[in-house]
């Protein structure tokens, strides 16, 4: 649409606002849905990711590289909720815009910083995990906790560094029959920044990080097979390869032994297994719930620059945008929830932060699980390579 069609349609609907004195008067059919996201993830996310955080500082058992990396996912989320939602329940209650060019630049500027520093951090996951399941030699070199911090550093500018050109597209427009009122939009007189800015965002959000991130993941997953199918063969073969003694005595003696031993490696094969499905499971569906979320209003922002949606909406398509939008923000509060489903480690740490769990009780179960890696890297006694070893090990690490 053109810039003077755009402000045509705003003066005539701001026309219709100063002949109505309708400034005061709102369609709480609408409003009440958006506010009810709104309040239900402002709550939420703040409540999850500072428990998130938290947790993962404050107990050692939870010092892992991944968690510090979910630790960064948190705090842009955080950022997200704390800065963009009250000022976007504010710009509910208004026809136009009162809170200056600062607020208007910036906190668009902020919703981008912290979506691309949410995607940047997935990327930076499904790589470290990519490297410890597929590459073990060189993750004992590059997946530090050290090495994780300065990633989350290097992350974090680059975000700050990107999310730049959305400074340059926002700005006040004055609207009204005497320009007396302010609206916040894309600066539609320039039609190829817009259109630019929206095929970047796509890009940066969307289309390079997920590429690197299916690469990753498809060969976690065929990783993740391959050992444990590897485990459970030889599980097997360990099970089958008992061989029968001449002293029926002796052997009285020492079945129970060598069965209590074979259901504890089978039992420690079991738990194991489950646990690396439950991480796996855990990171690709962060991804892909982040892809859900954001693909939407990405696309839809995409279509409006190149005039095949419109600026102005009425009847279904309003609410469509209105629903990618809310979506968008939504997301920033579902991980703590899919932590707290999907990960036994961060369940129980939740419990212990909210007092409904001793903290001794804590330590205890997630010192078994840490103890059962080692026993099912070095007590088993099949013969395997030094590689295959810390390749397997690795798969066990939250």
């Amino acid at each position: 649409m053109a810039s003077t069609d755009a402000t045509d349609s705003f003066s005539t609907e701001m026309t219709a606002y100063d002949a109505a004195d309708s400034h005061s008067i709102f369609d709480w059919a609408e409003l009440a849905p958006t506010l009810i996201v709104y309040g239900f993830s402002f709550i939420l996310g703040m409540t999850g990711n500072c428990l998130i955080i938290f947790t993962t500082f404050r107990y050692g058992r939870m010092h892992s590289v991944t968690n510090v990396f979910l630790s960064s996912l948190a705090s842009s989320d955080l950022l997200l909720i704390i800065f963009c939602i009250p000022v976007k329940v504010a710009k509910l209650f208004s026809y136009t815009w009162t809170m200056g060019v600062f607020l208007c630049k910036s906190v668009h500027y902020m919703q981008n910083l912290s979506t691309i520093c949410s995607v940047l951090t997935l990327t930076a996951i499904s790589i470290e995990r990519y490297y410890a399941i597929v590459h073990p030699v060189r993750s004992k070199y590059i997946c530090t906790l050290s090495q994780a911090k300065s990633i989350i550093l290097a992350i974090w500018i680059v975000s700050i560094l990107l999310a730049v050109p959305t400074l340059v597209l926002w700005h006040l427009m004055e609207v009204g029959l005497h320009n007396e009122y302010s609206w916040c939009v894309r600066d539609s007189s320039k039609p190829s920044l817009w259109k630019f800015h929206e095929l970047y965002m796509l890009l940066v959000i969307l289309i390079i990080p997920f590429s690197i991130m299916t690469y990753s993941y498809t060969f976690i997953c065929w990783e993740v097979w391959k050992v444990m199918e590897h485990r459970r063969v030889m599980c097997n073969d360990r099970s089958l390869g008992q061989k029968p003694s001449n002293s029926s005595t002796y052997v009285e003696e020492l079945r129970p032994m060598e069965n209590k031993k074979i259901r504890s490696e089978v039992k420690n094969y079991r738990d194991d297994t489950t646990m690396v499905k439950q991480v796996i499971y855990m990171l690709v569906t962060v991804v892909v719930l982040f892809a859900l979320c954001w693909t939407p209003v990405l696309v839809d922002n995409i279509l409006t620059a190149y005039n095949v949606l419109g600026q102005q909406r009425t009847g279904f398509a309003k609410y469509m945008s209105s629903t990618f939008n809310l979506l968008s923000y939504f997301n920033s509060c579902i991980n703590p929830i899919i932590y707290g489903f999907m990960s036994k480690t961060f369940r129980e740490s939740f419990k212990v932060a909210l007092c409904c769990s001793p903290e001794k009780a804590f330590i205890h179960r997630t010192g078994s699980n840490y103890s059962m890696r080692y026993i099912s890297r070095n007590g088993s006694q099949t013969r395997t390579t030094a590689d295959a070893k810390r390749q397997e090990s690795s798969l066990f690490v939250t």
